[in-house]
């Protein structure tokens, strides 16, 4: 008979095969394969359980442990009841399970009681149906079949315990929904929140830079269950609040690239990987180191993170939403058609924003400029949420016939996009001056926005040209800032 159990591997919880065997020699048990201080602790806990609940220690043989695969070093924290149970299996002192194969994951305690790890629930997600022996736990909820045990006595007959689906609470934060903005702010609030567009927000202090980006949090759509496991998995050690929504991961301007997107020996998250799934505020972007704003390029476009280091390679999510502010020049009051009283001059404004990296800036799918006042009429933030709600009921019909629109328009594919769109439309379609695949790309998305905000169902030549304005215009202005 097999018995498999699990070790830790970074964030996740993966199986190793547990070979027992006895020999002649002193009654103890020896590990095999590469284990950790805290597995061969263990030993000492095995031993005492064994004995507290009446079973006997076999007699002058020396148990001897196999972990396999041999080369990986081992850490674990439910590996010791699956050594006690192949003991008690193998010594014939309980009978054997009927399975060729048992997946045994859980804590002893010194007489004999038996415990789930609460990483079991939180990074155990297996690929098949099957059943877990494990211990005692407060969470019932678990999307696979365990069979329970008390104490080792239960062993003869544990307790089946049916996979049930994880539910986590989903609660929507209410920060900017009792403001209200002026209609262009609230035209792309509504863009960036249903299609999850990457935003550069430039413009004076005190134009309401972070308090838009803090609002967008809001305006999101809600994750769903799987959405929030993958929240919870990225997030986990990082010392913060039980997450029941999208995070926002608010990195300080002296971060490190290492901070920003991992790495290390082995490689660990960074940022950008605790922003998955939710926002990234990169507040004062200016002020970030370039290596740091250069590293982000690539995160950005590929929504993941592979990193090498040494002998180690990790992929990390990335689906971030990346929200940057930044003032232009020292004074903060540099934009562009914009009237500025200032004291310095304007070689010391053209050497602050020199900073901006511009295949950074290319990036960004929108590009915004705020103003101090704006013009206009106001819309409430419970507005701008209705309106998206309205259209993602929209996007949701759509999606149950057209796969497509299963992903937001941040995330679609270029040729998703060109689908519903004349070929000889395209040909004349982007200014040449500006034109970059990139860029077009991110004109397309856009437009797709548009498209839903409207609940239309086929990309035109309309949306296109009013998404021109969103995503050419700020960027070429910002090109000819200063000249």
């Amino acid at each position: 008979m097999k018995i498999q159990s699990l070790i830790r591997e970074n964030d996740r919880l993966v199986p190793v095969e547990v070979e027992l065997n006895f020999i002649p020699g002193l009654p103890q048990i020896q590990f095999l394969g590469l284990p950790d201080q805290a597995i061969r602790e263990s030993i000492h806990r095995i031993k005492s359980a064994i004995r507290s609940q009446g079973f006997e220690f076999p007699k002058a043989q020396q148990v001897l442990v196999n972990l396999r695969p041999s080369h990986l070093k081992k850490s674990s924290r439910g590996l010791e009841l699956a050594v006690a149970l192949g003991l008690l299996w193998e010594s014939e002192q309980v009978p054997k399970p009927q399975e060729e194969s048992v997946l045994v994951y859980g804590e002893l305690s010194l007489n004999g009681n038996v415990f789930e790890p609460d990483d079991l629930r939180e990074d155990f997600d297996p690929l098949e149906d099957l059943t877990v022996w494990t211990g005692t736990s407060e969470e019932n909820k678990v999307p696979f079949t365990r069979a329970r045990l008390t104490e080792l006595r239960d062993l003869a007959s544990p307790e089946i315990l049916p996979g049930m689906p994880r539910e986590y609470k989903v609660e929507r934060p209410l920060f900017g929904l009792d403001l209200e903005f002026p209609e262009r702010q609230a035209e792309m609030l509504k863009l960036v929140a249903i299609g999850e567009h990457s935003l550069l927000l430039a413009g004076p202090a005190g134009s309401g830079k972070s308090t838009i980006a803090k609002t967008l949090l809001s305006l999101l759509q809600a994750p769903s269950q799987e959405d929030l496991h993958e929240i919870i998995k990225s997030n986990k050690g990082s010392g913060g609040e039980s997450l029941s929504w999208r995070p926002m991961v608010h990195p300080h301007h002296s971060t490190s690239p290492l901070g920003l997107i991992g790495g290390g020996v082995p490689p660990f998250k960074g940022e950008i990987t605790r922003a998955h799934k939710g926002v990234l505020v990169l507040d004062e972007l200016l002020e970030f180191n370039p290596r740091a704003q250069e590293a982000l390029r690539e995160p950005m476009e590929e929504f993941c993170i592979r990193l090498r280091r040494g002998r180690f390679i990790e992929e990390h999510p990335a689906e971030a939403l990346v929200i940057a502010t930044t003032n232009l020049c020292p004074c903060g009051d540099w934009v562009p058609q914009a009237k500025v009283v200032c004291g310095r001059s304007l070689k010391k404004c053209q050497s602050y924003m020199e900073r901006l990296s511009g295949p950074l800036v290319d990036r960004f799918q929108l590009i915004f400029f705020t103003q101090k006042r704006e013009l206009g009429g106001v819309i409430s933030g419970v507005e701008i949420l209705k309106t998206l709600e309205d259209a993602r009921a929209f996007r949701s019909e759509m999606a149950m016939k057209d796969p497509r629109f299963r992903k937001v328009a941040g995330r679609w594919k270029w040729e998703e996009l060109i689908q519903d769109l004349p070929s000889f439309y395209l040909q004349e379609l982007f200014p040449r001056e500006l034109a970059s695949r990139r860029r077009d790309l991110a004109t397309l998305r856009v437009a797709r926005s548009y498209a839903d905000l409207e609940k239309t169902e086929k990309l035109t030549p309309k949306h296109v040209e009013k998404a021109l304005k969103a995503t050419y215009l700020p960027f070429e202005a910002l090109k000819r800032l200063g000249c």
